[in-house]
């Protein structure tokens, strides 16, 4: 079956689902969004909507180009920051599932140069624990705040397996063991770290013999039809491309935004993933039919299962492989939520968030072009608007 023939079935599919609203709750759902994005000041904002492991709308607002007035489409690819860690994950488990990596195996056991915590070198570091970020390695944000190609643009010139090297391994131009390491045991203390995320994108280079980007893209991106999705820049073939945005405090009554630079980093698999929602909806309708895309059985139901459970429960509680049971961190939210398995992105111009429930095969996305800087805007998008699609979903209605 072509690309295209694919597409086509999935644009009808999306289609029948949006019938099954009626255009006055669609109505409605455009004007509490365009509110809530003019009042959180974000320049331009594309969202999905999932209903029993299917997408039934998508919506756009705003603009992808601000300066340019070039306006968001539902094709429009969005950075996507820290929701990419999700689909490095994934990749973990499929060389899990095949057989090739251990989960609760010391990666010293795949790489080729050794790496572990210098404050307890005897201790194994697993890529369980990288995917919790449990393992005891800690991220040196000055360092890697650095790295990113803001001035000029583009992808970074460094390699992944440069980057792992030299912040990891003694001698390397990147390595502190004060910075980069934790004073604690592995399994015992969380510290959110993207570097543990590229190590586990370089473990994939290592065991699969491929380029992870070429991985992902074989063994994710192609069997969920994930046609708009890329980690480098230099692989998209048009121009829209959402460009990261900063909003400018100004006098006048209307909101203004600045560009920036399409930028990336050496550690890319920690959040350099460009897509749109509809391709991300793919990967998350994965997960909500048990591992099946379009009755094809692509991933074993316990390997979901697993994906979704939380793993270390006395020192972790609400942690699973890569996705959080508590990533709004506010007890007034979850009064009124339940605790779903969600993820957030923070990069400079980006803001991205995803929560689902696989009990009821439900959930949304929502991805922005513009750091939420304010209280306000930071409760609009990451509760406000997640509650809005969540509670929309399980009523199949807009009130």
């Amino acid at each position: 079956m072509s690309k295209v023939f694919k597409t086509f079935i999935m644009v009808l599919l999306t289609l029948s689902a949006v019938m099954d609203m009626n255009a006055q709750s669609l109505k409605k759902l455009d004007k509490y969004f365009k509110r809530k994005m003019n009042k959180a000041n974000i320049a331009g904002m594309q969202m999905a909507l999932i209903k029993e492991g299917q997408t039934q709308w998508i919506g756009s607002y705003g603009y992808r180009d601000f300066e340019s007035s070039l306006p968001v489409n539902d094709n429009t690819l969005f950075m996507i920051a820290s929701c990419s860690k999700p689909v490095t994950a994934l990749g973990v488990l499929r060389l899990y599932e095949d057989g090739l990596l251990d989960l609760d195996q010391d990666i010293n056991a795949y790489l080729p140069f050794k790496i572990f915590n210098p404050n307890y070198p005897n201790t194994l570091v697993t890529c369980r624990m990288l995917m919790t970020h449990m393992s005891s390695f800690k991220d040196n944000t000055e360092t890697m705040n650095a790295l990113y190609t803001m001035e000029k643009g583009g992808d970074s010139p460094e390699s992944l397996e440069s980057f792992v090297k030299n912040y990891f391994v003694e001698g390397g131009k990147y390595y502190n063991q004060e910075t980069n390491f934790m004073n604690a045991i592995p399994t015992t203390e969380k510290s959110y770290c993207n570097a543990g995320y590229a190590l586990l994108g370089y473990i994939i280079e290592v065991i699969s013999g491929k380029s992870f980007n070429e991985f992902i893209a074989e063994k994710i991106f192609e069997p969920l039809d994930m046609t708009s999705s890329y980690w480098f820049l230099s692989q998209i073939k048009d121009d829209n491309i959402s460009k990261p945005h900063e909003y400018v405090e100004n006098d006048s009554k209307t909101a203004h935004y600045k560009t920036l630079n399409h930028y990336g980093y050496p550690d890319y698999p920690d959040g350099q993933l460009r897509t749109n929602v509809a391709d991300y909806a793919q990967f998350i309708n994965l997960i909500l039919n048990k591992g099946k895309h379009n009755g094809i059985q692509l991933f074993k139901e316990e390997t979901i299962t697993e994906f979704l459970k939380v793993q270390y429960p006395e020192t972790n509680e609400y942690q699973a492989l890569a996705w959080n049971y508590n990533e709004f961190d506010n007890w007034i939210y979850y009064l009124l939520m339940a605790r779903l398995p969600s993820h957030t992105g923070v990069d400079p111009g980006v803001a991205t968030v995803v929560s689902f429930d696989p009990e009821k095969k439900m959930g949304a996305i929502i991805f922005s072009n513009t750091l939420t800087t304010s209280f306000i805007g930071h409760k609009i998008f990451y509760q406000e608007m997640m509650k809005k699609l969540l509670k929309t979903a399980e009523r199949n209605k807009i009130n």
